[in-house]
């Protein structure tokens, strides 16, 4: 069975599949676009809500539709007021997560615009919802999602592209910078898998020695960090951690840190600059762990990474989230084949059989 770093390795191949074929993918949701829409929602679970959290900025910018992001449980169970001229977008790699299945078909049977952001038309969302959007993903060896993470988010974005060229809210010219980006960040992707490989050998001891990870990322890179923190708990299977939107984690979560926690803020050197490295230089100073990936490194220990990709900086940071939780697991000497590991359909199921 091929490891799960040749797994992460082939998403460059899969994000251009999905750029060649993004005209090809939105043509049924675009065909049945609505003069009056007004909103897009995505709703998801797991990997399938941080895809969402991650790509959401991008598609309310490309769209000019405002855009939100809601679980399913949240839609199904703690709201009552459904917006008719809205588009709800549900994703789900399998296409068998049971709430957002039965979401997807509550917001059917009103009658309002559905889609499925799934990996195949013979999944059973694809036939629950209006239209069926292709992800474009393939096979992936392993339940704990990498290319699906990165297969959705980018799915997603070009849906927001299309829409947005679809309502005249984005010029020839602007459309063609953003693909620009997509491929620049795509074509970064490879040496920053390495780049992530060689910055955790040299800070292995300390990174294995922490119990706890706590990321931040702002904007888009929160849907990273909470993705980061997501991997980092289901690979590494011995180590929690938790991922925060920036300002949202400089308040509480800064108190109850301990001299086991780890803080890694994903930073694109923009705005928090300041803030981002006060933060790290608190974590290294009185934790002794505190990294910084991303723009505008405080020392040699973090991971320096000129972001080329624009809107699509994820396509650079989630590899490094991913080889970071990859390596915790492998490096403790667990065999990540091994999916017997994964108990817990003896106890519950998130997922309808296929």
């Amino acid at each position: 069975m091929v490891t799960m770093l040749e797994v992460i390795n082939r998403i460059p191949t899969v994000c251009h599949d999905i750029l060649n074929h993004r005209e090809e993918t939105m043509t049924d949701l675009i065909q049945s676009l609505p003069s009056k829409i007004n909103q897009i929602i995505l709703v998801g679970s797991g990997t399938s809500n941080t895809s969402a959290i991650t790509a959401r900025r991008f598609i309310e910018k490309a769209s000019g539709l405002q855009t939100i992001c809601i679980l399913p449980d949240q839609l199904l169970n703690n709201c009552f007021a459904y917006n008719p001229d809205a588009l709800y977008v549900f994703t789900s790699h399998s296409g068998t997560s049971t709430l957002t299945c039965e979401a997807a078909k509550k917001i059917t049977a009103l009658g309002y615009l559905t889609a499925a952001v799934t990996d195949g038309k013979e999944n059973a969302i694809a036939g629950m919802v209006k239209v069926y959007i292709n992800q474009r993903n393939g096979v992936e060896e392993y339940l704990m999602r990498t290319i699906g993470y990165c297969s959705s988010v980018l799915t997603l974005m070009m849906m927001g592209l299309e829409i947005g060229k679809a309502r005249c809210a984005l010029n020839s010219s602007q459309i063609n910078e953003y693909l620009a980006q997509a491929e620049k960040a795509i074509s970064h992707h490879p040496a920053l898998v390495k780049a992530a490989m060689d910055w955790f050998d040299c800070n292995k001891e300390k990174l294995m020695a922490a119990d706890t990870f706590t990321i931040y990322g702002i904007d888009s890179l929160w849907g990273v960090a909470l993705e980061g923190a997501l991997k980092i708990l289901e690979v590494s299977k011995r180590k929690i951690a938790i991922g925060y939107e920036f300002d949202d984690g400089m308040h509480g979560p800064t108190m109850g840190y301990t001299s086991s926690n780890c803080v890694i803020v994903l930073h694109d050197g923009g705005r928090e600059d300041l803030r981002a490295h006060q933060l790290v230089r608190f974590a290294k100073n009185e934790l002794g762990y505190g990294y910084l990936i991303g723009e505008n490194p405080v020392d040699e220990n973090d991971l320096a990474i000129h972001l080329t990709g624009g809107e699509f900086i994820f396509l650079e940071l989630s590899p490094v989230v991913q080889v970071l939780a990859y390596r915790l697991a492998i490096d403790y000497g667990i065999d990540l084949t091994d999916m017997s590991y994964h108990s817990e359909t003896k106890y519950f199921n998130t997922h309808n059989e296929a």
